[in-house]
């Protein structure tokens, strides 16, 4: 997919060094995925949604509303239930308005 190259020099040697690090795609399936993965992606997806962006394809907030819950993993500070609630009352919301 794509190269990364990065050079850098210690302040104590007179030469740099090169690091190269090559990203290859590989297609993982969602539910393979870390909570924190998840949960990011439906961030995103709840940010599309609101701004009814071009690139929110087939996202809704039902889909997003469940990748949320199912990506809660450890929540000591409660946040992640603080955005699964806004999510719900947005969709609520959206509904009382006539929009998916």
């Amino acid at each position: 997919m794509l190269t990364i190259k990065l050079r850098y020099k210690s302040p104590d040697k007179e030469a740099s060094e090169l690091i190269v690090h090559s990203v290859i795609d590989k297609s993982v399936d969602i539910n393979n995925t870390s909570d924190n993965f998840r949960f990011a992606s439906a961030v995103a997806g709840f940010a599309m949604l609101l701004r009814d962006s071009e690139y929110k394809g087939t996202d809704n907030f039902k889909q997003v509303l469940s990748l949320a819950t199912d990506a809660t993993g450890t929540d000591a500070e409660g946040y992640r239930s603080e955005f699964i609630n806004l999510v719900k009352k947005a969709s609520r919301h959206k509904s009382d308005v006539g929009i998916n």
